[in-house]
């Protein structure tokens, strides 16, 4: 009798458990459409919105995400360890059969445990693990510090009430402190012991999100700027352009939109730089505004050749120029490239296909910055020097039946770089050298860009 009364215990125990409106905490399992009703005016509003639109956290199904509420333990560790981007490793885990954990727990078992192997967790947080107690501020800094392989400073934090904090914490908080990931209170305390609310869970993985801590598909992340925004069969369609080329989104039909920490309608964006998040379908579904576009005027233009190029903010350009000297040139987020050959314009990733010694025309700001770039489309001859007088003369060809046109003169022949078969700087070429001339232009129009000595004659 006691144990059915038991079994009955446990029965309806996990009924109420199952009837309770819960929240969704697998990554990515919850679509980025939901308005929720009780943070409109919560100061962590735009990271709630960032966080669920990555899938880190999720609201309940009455479509409230209750920001004052505690965050409990099995919420943080499934969040920290899905951003940390162990999600796939934690997939692979296979339980012995009728095994049971060490510290068990109604869902998300392979989370815990994993947690657990790999020293993720604080020996006191283990010592009384209870799956649904609010986490407190120092168990969530161990377990970030942790699972993101953070270290202390060198120099050590001081809080007002640091001789509270436990040694086997104090490096978590002060590395968590340093990254202003959690900095503590105005009053300079960090309240080791406090409890962690959603809403203040959902600021921390958004700080973490923005300095690069977390990990995120990188096929559900977008950046570029706003070229043009129309409704569509589906919602909002963005004309996305970017130094990688020119792609259209269609917004999800909640996406939120920020600048400088305020919302914005997707419609008046047009001109903004952004970087954007994508929802499990694949549409917009966060967008934080970075700057505005600012219409810098090409100044003047430059012809060179292509070294390479380092990428970072912004992407920088190593070219040859002329003088046979290499030049560094920042690229603008917003440069505008494009292929004579291909007639293209910024439709496709041409910047990462540029090949050394392929010509350029750049197009810079006053201040040095390459506003657009075009790949040239560039004719060369080989012959030899008839004579030089106000024009550089080859030797005529013999008379053919082909009625192509080929130059046997060009006017400015000394405006473009002369080099020898290594690319290194030489003399003048004289009358009786063979050379390699690389030219741009319409017929009787050429513009020498390089003359390749091949052969001297003394």
């Amino acid at each position: 009798m006691r144990n059915y009364i038991r079994g009955v215990s446990i029965l309806i125990s996990l009924t109420l458990l199952f009837l309770q409106p819960t929240a969704i905490w697998a990554l990515g399992s919850q679509p980025a459409t939901v308005d929720y009703k009780d943070i409109q005016k919560h100061w962590a509003k735009s990271a709630i919105e960032k966080i669920t639109a990555i899938g880190l956290l999720a609201g309940f199904e009455d479509s409230t995400f209750r920001p004052n509420q505690p965050v409990n333990c099995l919420e943080a560790i499934t969040s920290v360890l899905d951003g940390a981007g162990y999600t796939a490793q934690i997939k692979k885990i296979k339980r012995a059969k009728n095994s049971v954990s060490a510290y068990r727990v109604p869902a998300q078992q392979n989370y815990v445990d994993f947690a657990v192997q790999q020293n993720f967790l604080s020996p006191a947080m283990l010592n009384k693990f209870q799956h649904d107690k609010p986490i407190s501020r120092g168990e969530l800094a161990y377990l970030l510090a942790k699972a993101l392989y953070l270290e202390a400073p060198g120099e050590n934090i001081v809080f007002k009430d640091s001789m509270n904090i436990p040694s086997d914490y104090l490096p978590a908080v002060q590395a968590l402190s340093q990254l202003k990931i959690m900095s503590g209170y105005p009053d300079a305390t960090f309240r080791i012991n406090d409890s962690v609310t959603r809403g203040e869970f959902a600021a921390i993985q958004g700080k973490l999100y923005d300095q690069g801590w977390l990990f995120v598909d990188a096929k559900r992340k977008v950046s570029g700027w706003i070229a043009g925004v129309a409704e569509g069969k589906n919602g909002l369609s963005v004309q996305l352009n970017s130094l990688k080329g020119t792609q259209k989104i269609v917004a999800n039909t909640n996406c939120k939109v920020y600048w400088q920490g305020h919302p914005m309608e997707l419609q008046q964006c047009l001109n903004y730089r952004l970087e954007g998040i994508l929802d499990s379908k694949r549409k917009l579904a966060y967008v934080e505004l970075i700057e505005r576009r600012n219409f810098s005027p090409v100044q003047r233009e430059v012809y060179a050749s292509y070294l390479r190029q380092a990428v970072g903010e912004p992407v920088f350009i190593t070219v040859k120029d002329l003088l046979n000297e290499e030049v560094d040139y920042p690229v603008a987020w917003d440069a505008e490239i494009s292929d004579e050959k291909a007639k293209s314009k910024t439709s496709k990733d041409l910047l990462t296909k540029l090949k050394p010694g392929q010509f350029l025309k750049l197009g810079l700001t006053s201040g040095g910055t390459v506003k657009s770039l075009t790949i040239l489309d560039i004719k060369n001859i080989s012959s030899e020097i008839d004579r030089i007088g106000r024009a550089l003369y080859l030797v005529e060809k013999g008379s053919g039946s082909s009625k192509k046109y080929v130059p046997d003169h060009f006017y400015g022949w000394d405006a473009g770089r002369i080099v020898d078969k290594e690319g290194k700087d030489t003399g003048d070429p004289d009358e009786k050298d063979k050379v390699k001339i690389f030219y741009i232009g319409e017929p009787f129009y050429e513009r020498v860009l390089e003359i390749q000595v091949l052969e001297r004659v003394d």
